[in-house]
């Protein structure tokens, strides 16, 4: 978790984590559910990975995440940087 990894790196190392899949295989123009296949189970992980990761708050019940893009605008939006 150094300086010198990206907000964007980071995510898409924490979802093909999850997935367990290649970070190569993680493309920020995926979409979450129909093309990285991911359900409800790995969703609540993913908000509890970027919950712990970067110290931000989703709310329950609330997941604005279509993309991997869009995770990684939220998470900069909430950090203020990448």
């Amino acid at each position: 978790m150094g300086s010198t990894t990206s907000v964007e790196e980071r995510i898409i190392t924490g979802l093909a984590k999850i997935l367990n899949k290649q970070p190569s295989e993680v493309q920020k123009e995926a979409r979450l559910i129909e093309d990285l296949e991911i359900d409800s189970l790995d969703t609540l992980d993913l908000i509890f990975e970027l919950e712990e990761e970067f110290n931000i708050e989703i709310p329950q019940g609330q997941s604005p995440f279509v993309t991997v893009q869009d995770v990684i605008n939220y998470v900069q939006e909430k950090t203020k940087g990448g």
